[in-house]
């Protein structure tokens, strides 16, 4: 019963991350686009979690999330200061 209940979520978070995949490619904005992709980066990091709770090697998987989610901040910040620009 329990693993059924880690393959439902596996699959709505799948259905979720391919239905925002989608709709980033339709979007026109730039900001807009990269909205969905720090969106689909939390999904991401979820399925991530998800999975070393079904492997039962939650430890790694932790880390794992972690490295990626530490990743996604930076990167985020990087864009964010890119697309900004300067002020003087």
């Amino acid at each position: 019963m329990m693993t059924n209940f880690w393959y439902c979520l596996l699959c709505s978070l799948g259905i979720i991350l391919i239905i925002m995949l989608i709709m980033m490619f339709r979007k026109k904005s730039l900001l807009d686009k990269l909205n969905y992709v720090f969106a689909m980066n939390t999904i991401i990091v979820l399925l991530i979690l998800v999975v070393g709770f079904k492997d039962g090697r939650e430890d790694m998987y932790i880390d794992i999330a972690l490295s990626y989610s530490i990743l996604g901040f930076v990167t985020s910040v990087i864009l964010a200061k890119y697309i900004g620009g300067r002020r003087k």
